[in-house]
């Protein structure tokens, strides 16, 4: 079970209740900054981007990096396997949890995108070579537990509702409302849309491309899923994904 970090988790959760005895649950990015992290105690968890693999990259990013850190080593208690990319492998995040005492054990995967031929996409995947254009962590979240063989995958909190919270500011940036299940704000902090690895704001006609990729990438997933015998499920309660069958 994935566990996205949109608003509809809430929900979603409290809905859930208690761990499931024989569920394995993947938890992404912020969530380990939440009371749930340590309620749930996932198996696994995927981060992906990569402005929390670099020193030099922008303010906001940096400082939430620092806040995983330190939330990872602090909370968590029992074996839990980290997946990041392979070139978050000299970084300050793994080389301080690393050095710590911390149950964590880190899996690398490769990010590279893989474009081409549906046979040679589905070869590249299945040795680990790459997965589709990395836009968004829960398309890698997806390709690990497909090559991970679980046989049944369900998506919860991955609302990508990105479209209802932007704008444009009267300087020409792109400012995004980014919301999230754990946050205390409901009305969301609006937030110049800033590249974490080029330090440079984010144009709308690019943005709008990376959503184009994102969602086209979840259809070309789904063949793969399908080629592999994995159901995939989207049980999130509010979700602009198209390509996976929905459940409540």
């Amino acid at each position: 079970m994935i566990l996205g970090n949109g608003p509809s988790l809430k929900d979603s959760l409290s809905e859930l209740g208690d761990k499931e005895d024989g569920v394995d649950y993947m938890a992404v990015n912020l969530f380990v900054l939440s009371d749930t992290f340590s309620v749930l105690k996932p198996e696994t968890y995927v981060l992906l981007d990569i402005g929390f693999f670099k020193d030099n990259t922008i303010p906001r990013v940096k400082e939430i990096t620092d806040k995983l850190i330190e939330a990872f080593i602090a909370k968590t208690d029992w074996p839990m396997k980290l997946f990041i990319p392979i070139e978050g492998r000299g970084s300050t995040l793994y080389r301080t949890i690393t050095e710590s005492e911390s149950q964590i054990e880190f899996v690398f995967f490769n990010r590279t995108n893989v474009e081409g031929l549906r046979r040679f996409r589905h070869w590249a995947y299945s040795r680990n070579l790459g997965m589709p254009k990395p836009q968004n962590v829960l398309i890698g979240c997806l390709m690990l537990g497909i090559c991970t063989a679980y046989n049944r995958i369900e998506i919860l909190g991955a609302d990508h509702s990105w479209l209802e919270n932007i704008k444009i500011g009267n300087d020409n940036s792109l400012i995004s409302v980014e919301k999230h299940f754990y946050d205390k704000d409901k009305i969301g902090k609006p937030t110049k849309k800033e590249h974490p690895d080029t330090m440079k704001t984010v144009k709308l006609h690019d943005y709008l491309n990376d959503l184009v990729r994102t969602f086209s990438a979840y259809h070309v997933i789904r063949e793969f899923a399908e080629s592999k015998g994995v159901k995939i499920i989207n049980a999130s309660k509010v979700s602009y994904i198209d390509a996976f069958e929905r459940l409540r």
